[in-house]
C-alpha cells in the first residue's frame, strides 16, 4: 500500500489523482500565514478560557477540543472560505452542492495516544447484489460494520457521502501525531479491524497552512504525539452531501452577528440555502432560496 502514499503537492491534478487512488491528498500552503497565526492565537485563548470555566472538552488526557469554532472567532469563517482549493477538491468527490457538517479544533498535546483506526463514513454498508439483503442505514454503528485487516479493492461500492478536511495550524509531523492513513482503503467497501495495528498506515506530514483532505470511506486515525513539548493544532471541517443531516444545525446555532457576516457562498455552505425537494416537482420548497427564521414564517402560532 505504501506505493499509493500521497505526498504534499501544489498541483490540483495530482491532488485529484491522490484522492482517487489513495483516498486522501495533501496540498501545501493553502491558507495565508496571517490567517494561520490568527487562528492559533484565537484557539489558544479559547482553550484557556474554556478550561477556566470547567467547560473544556478533554480527550485522552491531553487533547482539548474546541467545538463549533465558527461561533468563536471571525478568523474561522475567513479560514473556511479563504481558498477555492478545498472547494474544488470537495466537488471532485461530492459534486457542487455539499454543505458543512461541523467545524471543530483539536489541540493535541505531548503524550496523546493514537486513535483507533476507523473511517468517518462507517455507516454506509457494503452494496449487496441481492436487492432483498440490503442493510438498514439507521441500524449501522461503528462496531457493527464489516471489519477487515486488509483493504481489498471491490468492483461495486457505496459512493463517498462525506469529506473531511484538516487545516494544519501548526506543522504536522510523524513525531507529533500527524493523521495516518491506509492508502487505497477507500475502495475496500469495509471498515478496519479496530484491534489491528495497521503497520502499513502512513502519516500525513505537512507544514502549517497546508491541508489534508480525504474521502469519508478512507481508513485513518490520529497519530500518537511522542514529543515532550509540541502541541499539534488543527481546524477540522467535515463536509457532507446536501441531503445528509449535518452534525451542527448552523441556521439555528450560529450567533446573529456571525450570520450577518455571511456572503452568498457561505450561506449555501452552512445550509441556509434550500436544496432540491424529494421528487423535485411541484412543491413549495422550490420557490425558496433560503430558510427563514421561525419568527419570520407565516402561519398560526397556537
Amino acid at each position: 500500500m505504501h506505493n499509493l502514499r500521497a505526498t504534499p503537492t501544489t498541483d490540483l491534478e495530482k491532488a485529484r489523482r491522490d484522492l482517487d487512488e489513495s483516498g486522501y491528498c495533501i496540498v501545501e500552503n493553502v491558507a495565508p500565514v496571517h490567517l494561520i497565526q490568527s487562528a492559533k492565537i484565537r484557539l489558544l485563548e479559547q482553550a484557556e478560557a474554556e478550561r477556566g470555566t470547567n467547560e473544556a472538552f478533554l480527550q485522552d488526557g491531553n487533547t482539548q477540543w474546541i467545538a463549533n469554532v465558527l461561533n468563536k472567532g471571525d478568523v474561522f469563517l475567513d479560514l473556511l472560505t479563504c481558498s477555492l482549493i478545498p472547494q474544488v477538491l470537495c466537488e471532485h468527490l461530492l459534486g457542487p452542492n455539499f454543505i458543512l457538517s461541523c467545524a471543530n479544533a483539536p489541540i493535541a498535546g505531548p503524550g496523546t495516544r493514537r486513535m483507533r483506526m476507523h473511517s468517518d463514513q462507517y455507516w454506509t454498508p457494503s452494496i449487496k447484489k441481492n436487492p432483498h439483503e440490503f442493510v438498514r442505514l439507521g441500524s449501522q454503528d461503528i462496531n457493527g460494520s464489516m471489519a477487515s485487516k486488509l483493504p481489498v479493492k471491490r468492483d461495486y461500492l457505496f459512493p463517498p457521502c462525506m469529506v473531511t478536511l484538516i487545516w494544519a495550524i501548526t506543522d504536522f509531523t510523524e513525531d507529533n501525531g500527524a493523521t495516518v492513513f491506509v492508502p487505497g482503503s477507500h475502495l475496500s467497501g469495509m471498515q478496519p479491524d479496530y484491534h489491528h495495528d495497521f503497520e502499513e498506515a502512513v502519516p500525513s506530514e505537512m507544514s502549517a497552512g497546508s491541508i489534508v483532505l480525504w474521502d469519508g470511506r478512507t481508513w485513518h486515525s490520529t497519530g500518537a504525539n511522542r514529543t515532550t513539548d509540541e502541541y499539534r493544532i488543527a481546524v477540522t471541517n467535515n463536509m457532507v452531501a446536501p441531503m445528509i443531516r449535518p452534525l451542527v444545525n448552523y441556521p439555528y446555532s450560529l450567533r446573529p452577528e456571525v450570520v450577518d457576516r455571511l456572503d452568498e457562498k457561505q450561506k449555501q455552505l452552512l445550509g441556509f440555502e434550500t436544496w432540491k425537494a424529494y421528487g423535485n416537482e411541484g412543491v413549495p420548497m422550490q420557490s425558496l432560496k433560503y430558510f427563514k427564521p421561525a419568527s419570520e414564517q407565516l402561519g398560526p402560532i397556537a
